[in-house]
């Protein structure tokens, strides 16, 4: 028996090793629905609100200086984090623990991203406050709770917009920017690795925004994109939808991008709006108006004064002219290695179906044939030359030069 004790031993380690290998690999599991929750006092009652899946429905807290929503979790799991799709964003939010009875802040936030994660280790009660200096509400749209393990891939953790863009998207509403531009984002952004900085005009409504995200983070983007706050309406007329937007205003906001995010390439809607809404067109003339105004410190100071002016070095707008100069995808063809070998197609279809209230309609798809076709875009200007593969919306933009060794002294980071 004591020859074979050590061989037995080592096994016994072994599979003791294995299992500890495994339980740090577990991935953390959402557990929202199974935690009890108390909320400042005359909040609203729909707690399954929380956790439903179903962004159609959010809750919010009762009107007050400071609001509070209090999160126990199920007997035996600890928290490693905490998932908030914000229905509204709060200006300035916290998290806090339960230490020797009293509350301690552990996390503040201040950003103005409408989902946050907030890393939480070994915790089973925290709470989500917020203070300000007048009553407001707090209105969340979804809570994810997640237990112990690793934080799985669908979490969002967004980082800040780039300060400098390869590549600017401006789409006229959550959704577009996959139904008429295909895999512009997954194979630029996360395949090839250029700063794609994605413009929308419209904020839509509360579920499309929260929607917007998810389909974004699907798409392997993983920098916050800018939502503007012009409103949409719903109309064919240019003229009709800048009388509610305000033309001065949204033209002097692109104005505004270009100058702030300095883009190499802009891509955005075809001149005639697709099958023709109001807002595509106006998205495509503000971008035009925005190419030749950017270069010129006259036009819009504050702007200028603030960012300097651009002078985009090339722009291409969905559908634009002759086929022989166009720059033509194919999507479905096109293999993507971030996603698994999956096609660019396949990329698209996936953030595309994050928008759940409007994949059930049933109107649109990511086209790839027809009129609409995502594949097709037309170099309306550049000042880097023509194209001649026509194959890529960088043909002709000199690469970005790599940052030189560092060759003084110095330990790893």
């Amino acid at each position: 028996m004591k020859k074979r004790f050590p061989g037995i031993l080592l096994i016994c380690l072994l599979a003791l090793a294995a299992l500890t290998v495994s339980a740090a690999a577990e991935e953390a599991r959402n557990i929202a629905s199974g935690c009890t929750y108390k909320w400042t006092k005359n909040s609203a009652l729909n707690e399954g609100d929380l956790y439903n899946g179903d962004y159609s429905y959010f809750w919010e807290s009762a009107k007050d200086q400071t609001v509070w929503l209090e999160v126990t979790l199920p007997e035996g799991e600890t928290c490693s984090g905490v998932q908030v799709k914000w229905a509204v964003k709060f200006p300035v939010w916290g998290v806090e623990v339960e230490q020797d009875g009293e509350w301690v802040s552990v996390w503040e936030d201040g950003t103005d991203y409408l989902t946050t994660w907030t890393p939480l280790d070994n915790v089973t009660k925290f709470r989500i406050i917020g203070k300000s200096k007048i009553k407001r509400r707090m209105s969340i749209n979804e809570l994810e709770v997640y237990s112990a393990g690793e934080r799985p891939a669908s979490v969002q953790v967004w980082e800040p917009t780039p300060e400098k863009a390869d590549l600017l998207v401006v789409a006229g509403h959550p959704d577009d920017e996959y139904i008429f531009f295909g895999a512009v984002i997954p194979y630029y952004g996360a395949e090839l690795g250029k700063n794609v900085v994605v413009c929308y005009i419209t904020e839509s409504t509360i579920t499309r925004r929260t929607e917007l995200l998810d389909g974004l983070w699907t798409a392997g983007l993983r920098t916050y994109p800018l939502i503007g706050r012009f409103y949409d309406r719903y109309t064919m007329s240019m003229e009709t939808a800048y009388k509610k937007i305000g033309k001065s205003k949204v033209r002097n906001y692109m104005i505004e991008v270009f100058r702030h995010y300095k883009p190499e390439v802009v891509v955005t809607h075809d001149i005639h709006g697709e099958y023709g809404h109001g807002v595509h067109k106006v998205c495509a003339d503000i971008v035009i108006n925005a190419l030749k105004k950017a270069p010129d410190a006259k036009a819009h100071r504050e702007s200028s004064r603030a960012y300097g002016t651009w002078d985009v070095p090339k722009c291409y707008i969905h559908l634009y002219g002759e086929e022989k100069d166009q720059v033509r995808f194919d999507w479905e063809n096109m293999k993507l290695e971030a996603f698994g070998g999956k096609s660019a197609f396949e990329a698209a279809d996936a953030a595309w179906q994050c928008h759940k209230s409007q994949t059930a309609t049933g109107k649109y798809q990511v086209y790839i044939d027809g009129p609409y076709d995502s594949q097709i875009f037309g170099l309306y200007r550049t000042t880097v030359g023509k194209d001649k593969a026509h194959n890529d919306f960088f043909e002709n933009i000199p690469e970005k030069e790599e940052p030189a060794e560092d060759g003084g002294e110095g330990g790893d980071v």
